[in-house]
């Protein structure tokens, strides 16, 4: 297995989609992360395994502040070091680009991802009430969490992003 982390391009549209839907209930498409990556600061980073798409992150750095939108890595790519890659470079990304902290939002049910990001450096600030769509229309609850560049707890080594 060779895997990489690259910078995204509008040409990875396709295929953000296509990862997004494997993980995630309510995908984003191709149009929705067309307009959003037009936006002002916004950047993704893209993961491949043995030159596929294997998963992706999408940022914000805006004003000194930094936000991950989305993250996911395909199911079977997962627990390789993959998702911790990408939020890396999207740390490393976001402080050359000016921003002293980025921040994003996590199911508190979704102790891997809290977990990964504890490791990271990230801590929690706040909730959003019923911020998650759920099946039955209910919401679940996601934690806010903070990477301040002040911590010094990433080691983030991203070439060529």
């Amino acid at each position: 297995m060779t895997a990489a982390i690259r910078p995204g391009t509008l040409c990875d549209l396709p295929a953000i989609a296509t990862l997004h839907g494997e993980c995630f209930a309510d995908p984003w498409d191709n149009e929705f992360l067309g307009r959003l990556l037009a936006q002002r600061g916004a950047f993704t980073i893209i993961a491949t395994v043995d030159d596929l798409p294997a998963g992706f992150v999408i940022c914000r750095a805006v004003a000194g502040e930094a936000e991950i939108l989305s993250v996911g890595v395909r199911p079977p790519s997962r627990r390789q070091s993959l998702g911790a890659a990408l939020v890396r470079s999207a740390i490393a990304f976001a402080l050359r680009e000016g921003a002293a902290e980025v921040f994003l939002e996590v199911g508190v049910e979704n102790a891997a991802a809290r977990a990964l990001y504890g490791r990271l450096g990230f801590a929690e600030v706040g909730v959003r009430p019923a911020y998650y769509r759920q099946n039955q229309g209910s919401g679940a609850d996601a934690l806010i969490l903070r990477y301040s560049s002040g911590t010094g707890q990433v080691g983030v080594q991203s070439p060529g992003i």
